[in-house]
């Protein structure tokens, strides 16, 4: 992945500033606006997944952006649904737990132990699984494409690392980058918040288009 690209991408177009504001502004509306900077930045991903890596800066679409960032929420609501699920009910057992005998307790304590080690290493699976199904959906343009179970997986397997390292570099851009709008408070803010979205963005286009790449050897069916 070339991480230098997807920040300095921004500033290669002349109209970058113009490009940035505009969704940072509509971040400003409550809700609805955060679904708006959000498919704001995923066009940003589909860019780079069509070859234009060089010039990924998208223009504002209020309408087509909010669609797509709220439909990106919903794909990562439903991705956590068996999560929530499963520490649910290792919760559940270690809350009844409190309520019974030694023995019984011991054994549901251990019993709500065991599912919530399974739960985290699904929730790990899950994680890398909702990174690359957002990307399918990106890319395809519909809405089935993220919960293509078969192509998903295949995408994380054949490319963990680079899915790896795509969940480190966002983890840094919204730990980093986005903070330093505090220093010039509300306006800075929403600015890095936005700019941090074109970045992310950048990156998830990357990560599919490497997990896509052609394996060596492979021969391409016309």
């Amino acid at each position: 992945m070339n991480i230098g690209l997807a920040f300095s991408y921004i500033f290669n177009d002349k109209d970058w500033l113009k490009k940035i504001l505009m969704p940072a502004l509509c971040g400003l509306i409550p809700i609805v606006g955060q679904f708006v900077v959000i498919g704001w930045g995923l066009k940003a991903a589909k860019n780079v997944i069509d070859g234009n890596a060089e010039n990924a800066l998208p223009e504002l679409e209020f309408g087509a952006d909010l669609r797509r960032g709220f439909l990106a929420f919903l794909i990562q609501a439903i991705y956590l649904i068996p999560i929530g699920i499963i520490f649910g009910i290792a919760g559940g057992l270690f809350a009844g737990s409190a309520s019974t005998e030694d023995i019984v307790s011991t054994l549901l304590m251990i019993l709500g132990g065991c599912i919530g080690l399974v739960g985290l290493v699904i929730a790990i699976v899950i994680a890398f699984m909702s990174m690359a199904g957002l990307a399918n959906f990106v890319a395809k343009g519909e809405f089935g494409a993220a919960f293509k179970f078969k192509d998903v997986f295949a995408m994380v397997k054949k490319s963990f690392v680079t899915w790896l390292l795509l969940a480190v570099l966002q983890g840094l851009v919204a730990g980093i980058i986005a903070p330093l709008g505090t220093i010039i408070c509300v306006i800075g803010v929403i600015f890095t918040l936005a700019f941090a979205q074109a970045v992310n963005g950048h990156l998830l286009g990357q990560a599919y288009n490497k997990a896509n790449e052609p394996v060596l050897g492979e021969v391409e069916v016309l």
